[in-house]
């Protein structure tokens, strides 16, 4: 009898599995999943275009349902992007068209990739979803890319450096170098921080002038006021061409010599670095 029950049970269990299982793949497999889809490609290479370049590009989409499908939006990735819609409504055999107009953000260098979602009328994930990409030219080299400022203390100065070269095939004049830094400070001494400018950071020189094949240093200097973290960027300009170096760090309480009793045995006085 005891052998029945459980025989029963797994069976009740394994259909229950199986009727969620279905329920699942039924809730995740969009109704035009197979008959509304892209025409082409939907991962697109723009190739090598300038910093300041626009480029554009049609995605064609086809309805071979049997009935009209509803658009409800696209999205882009990035700010960057315009993605236009040409149909929220596709008849059965109809076509509709997204529209994408790129800029590259400013700083940018490399291969860059965005995307663009395309959503159903009332349905939560995305139906397609359409890459693009694009290798940003620039005559400006910078390495690194990202300073990290080591050891950072209240009070103190530390620096850090990058480097920029000319890889064109014609002088440069880098004359368009700023920095912006932000403090995110621990002020009350008990963990809640909030952001407050820094004030008195500095890059030098604040102009290069670089041969073809050249390659130049700047330095960042700054003295941290509170404990905490700082973050911020230093912005390089020639001419059209625009690079960023992202600059953050760690800032801790300036530690300052100070006496201490070794034990009350011995009686000695050592110099300690703790406060």
């Amino acid at each position: 009898m005891k052998h029945s029950v459980t025989s029963v049970l797994v069976i009740i269990l394994a259909v229950g599995m199986t009727t969620v299982v279905k329920a699942q793949s039924e809730e995740q497999e969009s109704p035009y999943a197979q008959c509304f889809g892209i025409v082409g490609t939907s991962d697109y290479y723009f190739g090598e275009i300038g910093q300041t370049e626009t480029v554009e590009h049609a995605f064609v989409f086809k309805n071979n349902c049997d009935q009209t499908v509803e658009i409800g939006s696209v999205r882009a990735s990035c700010g960057c992007t315009a993605a236009v819609l040409s149909d929220h409504t596709v008849p059965a055999g109809g076509e509709a068209k997204i529209q994408v107009k790129f800029t590259p953000p400013r700083g940018s260098r490399g291969k860059v990739t965005k995307t663009v979602s395309l959503y159903m009328k009332d349905e939560q994930k995305p139906h397609t979803i359409i890459r693009f990409s694009a290798k940003i030219q620039t005559n400006l080299e910078i390495q690194p890319q990202y300073i990290q400022l080591l050891g950072a203390e209240v009070g103190k100065a530390i620096t850090g450096a990058a480097t920029i070269k000319n890889s064109s095939d014609k002088p440069i004049t880098v004359d368009g170098i700023s920095i912006n830094m932000t403090s995110y400070a621990d002020t009350t001494n008990d963990g809640r921080t909030v952001a407050l400018p820094l004030d008195g950071a500095t890059v030098t020189p604040a102009r290069l002038e670089l041969a073809p094949g050249q390659s130049g240093d700047i330095t960042v200097t700054l003295v941290p006021r509170y404990k905490g973290q700082v973050n911020g960027a230093v912005r390089i300009a020639a001419g059209s061409d625009e690079g960023i170096i992202q600059v953050f760090g760690v800032v801790r309480d300036g530690v300052e010599a100070s006496f201490r009793k070794a034990g009350s045995e011995s009686g000695k006085v050592m110099l300690d670095g703790s406060k």
